[in-house]
């Protein structure tokens, strides 16, 4: 912190507005607690790649999630910073042993960005997991 002619540079708690901390502070709290309650983030998803069509299938693994869990699948164009669009119904359960999940979408898989989370009965969301390729 300093001055120069006449002018003071620097952060200074005489400039803080302590209200608007508190909210902010009060916004970060209620944010936590919402991703705490949240049902956990959906494992081992990835993007079957072995088939070139313009179609996109996602698979990943729910253990460990509550019953009531559902899914939804999330997408955004390369350029968009956020989740657009978002689907939660086609979702199958796989016939395997560890319980995996499975959807096609009619998207191709070059032109986006997926991703998937769980939902909870009380709509409570996870975090979206990014799918990684597999073959």
């Amino acid at each position: 912190m300093r001055t120069e002619n006449g002018v003071e540079y620097g952060d200074l708690l005489k400039y803080v507005d302590y209200q608007y901390v508190a909210h902010v502070a009060a916004l970060n709290a209620a944010t936590l607690a919402t991703l705490a309650y949240a049902p956990p983030a959906p494992e081992n998803a990835h993007i079957v790649t072995k088939n070139l069509d313009n179609n996109t299938t996602l698979e990943w693994s729910g253990s460990g999630t509550p019953s009531g869990t559902k899914y939804e699948i999330v997408w955004r164009e390369m350029t968009a910073p956020t989740w657009q669009f978002f689907t939660s119904s086609g979702v199958d359960q796989l016939s395997t042993a560890a319980g995996g999940y499975s959807i096609t979408l009619p998207i191709s898989k070059d032109n986006v960005i997926f991703g998937i989370r769980s939902v909870d009965a009380q709509g409570h969301r996870s975090p979206a997991v990014v799918p990684i390729p597999e073959r």
